[in-house]
């Protein structure tokens, strides 16, 4: 039967393990295959509303089509909602309205970037539109004439002209101008008929700015840098009255690009410094400030490379690289890049500057910065030329061309104008061309570029812009002007209120002179009378002083004779219990002698004679301890003998201890001691340096009491008194590990009737005393301590 079990149980184990690894498998299959519901749920922001919106993503490989299995329904006011089943995974998504003509978009025209997501769970995803690709203007001007807030329309226009201005797509200089003059002539009238609060007038005057900041740039990309320079300057004078000192930065850095397009470059540098200077003093952990900053490198090492100062054109520009700007990156690099590597390529680093080209073009290219990438194509054709690559000069420099030629809207919305680029490339072609024996080329591309300058850099354009600068340079003198006459009328000002102000003073003074001669007789009477009693007062404090300072030396009698009291009552005991013995040893031994045992009784003679002995010590210990009280409580001598440190500090411990013991019962501590025996003797005054001791392990004592009553169980009083000598010093040293002086009073605790005990149980007098007494010896008197740990006070003597 054993046997037969036992088979049948080897049987059961394998059929067990299958069955457990299939229920694991069908386990892991169910997690592997489980589906999640994720709820999408879209809030539509714009003014114009729609029925049709769609989810696009990874899931559906960015099906773009009006796909009614992922048409999102009604539910709720202006929402829309789906749900769909995933695996768990990564997913990303966006939102349109049936192609990627109507995409979602953010409200001034930016891509909306792709909403990520790792699926877990079951979860609701709550998501917003702000604009839609096909409406983002005819949204905005529907949105307007739904509007009822001025304020809030000026914004409405503010963003319609800046998709005009600076979206390529969407580009229309004539409509970003009409929308920019509309907005800020309803922005003027708002501040004329003061319809904002006064604490929100910085918001009105950024708006004001930033509406002629985009006229500006407007007026720059179409090549009038006169019109545009005068409106900047208007801007930099608006900037100047606002509080935040960032609109003044922009606005100078925003003046260096008409200055750069003139190609005015010492005034770029005079500027860019400024912008520099104004910075260094702003807050740097402002948003706004990196980026800033950035610019004014850029814009200061630019004017050192067209300036041929190459060496400080870098140093600039390795400033501006070492910016980490997180935000717009590829921005920065192109631009950056593009910067640095004119600057290697005027030094003559061509690998450096091939590197930095090409770096500028990679970053170029995914933000469509037709600028950066046409301008990199431009230096890699001088560098070719430099080399004597003719053909790949002229390859890189018609790229160039082609690309300002064929995207003049792409750099118009960047603010800039294709043909102050096309004119710089004009004149490099005719040179390859010159050096390829393409002389007809040449002299077609060179009279083109004298053409093309001449439109752009004409005598009434010069004419125009020099009479900005020489304007802005005359409003400056007249602000100078208007604040030296200030300065000089606050000057005169000040001059005469002081003249007032002493005439005043002279006046005041010969009154109280006036008034104090009427009054003399009085004053020399009342200050007669206050002498005697200061005097008398005088000598009641100098008798009260005295009084306190033997109320002092008394406590600290006291103390010593409570102690001595103590001491003394030991061998007075032993005195009366031996004598008490004695009696009835004498009345023994008269038996014995009476019953005639001799032996007896002259051993009992002998325990007598033994007792007397003893009695006698101890009368001796009583006269010595009697004769030290006697020797601390008469005046001394104040001379100096010698006096074995050790023993004076510990008698005086025993005595304080026993003295306080005989006024609290209850008083109990730790004395822990560590003489060093290699002091010997010192000259010192015993009494002094005994009451000295004597104050400082009383008030030890004191404070380890005081912490006893405030302390939970665990505490344990202890006070330590050690000696060391120290090369020509000896230190005596009285610690306690009591509550420690509150840092407040640490400089008071020497000042006479200073004290920290509670009122009636101190003078304030002991450790002003010891101070003193100390001195006299020549030695310091030293405290330290930490609050709640307790302290230490130190004797420094010479020896």
């Amino acid at each position: 039967m054993l046997l037969v079990g036992y088979y049948s149980f080897s049987l059961k184990i394998p059929t067990m393990k299958r069955l457990i690894s299939l229920v694991l498998l069908l386990l892991l299959f169910s997690i592997v295959q489980a589906q999640y519901k994720v709820r999408f749920v879209l809030k539509e922001k714009s003014a114009i509303k729609h029925d049709s919106i769609y989810i696009t993503g990874t899931f559906n490989n960015w099906d773009s089509t009006a796909n009614p299995k992922y048409l999102m329904k009604s539910s709720g006011i202006n929402e829309k909602s789906i749900v769909l089943d995933f695996k768990a995974g990564p997913i990303k998504y966006k939102f349109h309205r049936g192609s990627w003509l109507t995409v979602e978009k953010q409200y001034l025209g930016r891509e909306v970037a792709d909403r990520e997501l790792t699926i877990k769970k079951d979860i609701i995803l709550y998501d917003s539109v702000e604009a839609w690709r096909d409406q983002l203007i005819t949204d905005k001007k529907y949105s307007f004439t739904k509007q009822d807030s001025d304020t809030l329309r000026v914004g409405i226009l503010v963003a319609i002209a800046n998709i005009y201005a600076f979206w390529p797509e969407y580009y229309n200089s004539d409509s970003a101008l009409f929308y920019a003059q509309l907005a800020l002539d309803l922005q003027q009238r708002i501040i004329s008929s003061k319809k904002y609060y006064s604490s929100r007038h910085e918001d009105f005057s950024y708006q004001v700015i930033r509406l002629k900041e985009i006229i500006a740039s407007l007026l720059h990309s179409l090549g009038n840098y006169p019109k545009s320079l005068e409106i900047r300057f208007e801007n930099l004078n608006l900037a100047e009255h606002a509080n935040d000192k960032f609109y003044m930065v922009a606005a100078i850095r925003n003046i260096t690009s008409d200055y750069s397009s003139m190609k005015d470059f010492q005034n770029v540098l005079k500027y860019g410094k400024l912008m520099d200077s104004i910075l260094s003093s702003l807050n740097k952990s402002d948003p706004r400030f990196i980026a800033e900053q950035w610019s004014a490198y850029r814009i200061i090492a630019n004017a050192y490379y067209n300036l041929k100062q190459n060496d400080k054109a870098l140093l600039y520009a390795k400033k501006m690289a070492s910016l980490n700007i997180l935000a717009d990156q590829f921005y920065y690099q192109a631009f950056g890049s593009l910067l640095l590597a004119d600057i290697y390529s005027a030094l003559g680093d061509n690998s450096l500057s091939i590197y930095y080209y090409r770096k500028s073009m990679s970053n170029a290219m995914p933000i469509y910065a037709v600028l950066p990438y046409a301008s990199a194509h431009a230096g890699m054709a001088r560098l070719y030329q430099k080399e004597k690559s003719i053909d790949s000069a002229l390859y890189y420099a018609s790229v160039s061309m082609t690309l300002f030629q064929n995207f003049k809207t792409d750099v118009q919305a960047w603010g800039e104008n294709s043909i102050y680029y096309i004119a710089d490339i004009y004149p490099l072609l005719a040179d390859i061309y010159k050096d390829n024996n393409q002389l007809d080329s040449a002299y077609k591309y060179l009279h083109m570029s004298v053409a093309l300058k001449d439109s752009l850099y004409n005598t009434d354009k010069i004419r125009q812009f020099q009479a900005s600068t020489f304007n802005e340079a005359s409003r400056r003198q007249q602000l100078e002007q208007q604040s030296r006459e200030a300065k000089q009328l606050y000057e005169n000002k000040v001059k005469m209120y002081s003249l007032l102000t002493g005439l005043a003073a002279i006046l005041v003074v010969a009154f109280i002179l006036f008034r104090n001669n009427k009054h003399k007789q009085k004053a020399n009477t009342l200050l007669q009378s206050q002498k005697k009693e200061i005097e008398t007062t005088l000598g009641e404090l100098r008798v009260t002083q005295k009084q306190l300072i033997q109320s002092e030396k008394m406590a600290s009698l006291g103390e010593l004779t409570a102690g001595i009291a103590h001491e003394i009552q030991n061998p007075l005991n032993f005195v009366n219990n031996f004598s008490e013995v004695n009696t009835e040893l004498i009345d023994e031994m008269q038996q014995e002698l009476d019953n005639g045992n001799l032996a007896d009784a002259k051993a009992i003679s002998n325990d007598i004679k033994e007792n007397e002995r003893k009695i006698n010590h101890h009368g001796k210990r009583a006269d010595a301890i009697v004769k030290g009280m006697l020797q601390h409580s008469r005046n001394n001598s104040g001379v100096k003998e010698p006096t074995d440190i050790n023993a004076l500090a510990d008698e005086y411990l025993r005595l304080a201890y026993h003295g306080l013991r005989a006024k609290d019962k209850s008083f109990n501590a730790t004395m822990k001691t560590d003489f060093d025996p290699d002091i010997g003797k010192i000259d010192v005054i015993p009494q002094d340096i005994g009451r000295v001791i004597l104050n400082l392990i009383t008030n030890a004592f004191y404070a380890v009491t005081d912490k006893k009553k405030q302390s939970q169980n665990g505490y344990e009083p202890t006070v330590s008194v050690t000696t060391k000598k120290d090369g020509n010093l000896v230190m005596i040293s009285v610690r306690d590990n009591g509550n420690g002086i509150p840092q407040k009073v640490l400089d008071k605790i020497f000042q006479p009737f200073f004290t920290t005990k509670p009122s009636g149980q101190g003078t304030g007098l002991g450790l002003s005393m010891s101070y003193d007494i100390v001195k006299v010896h020549g030695g310091e008197l030293k405290v330290e301590t930490k609050e709640g740990e307790g302290t230490e006070f130190i004797i420094q003597l010479l020896n």
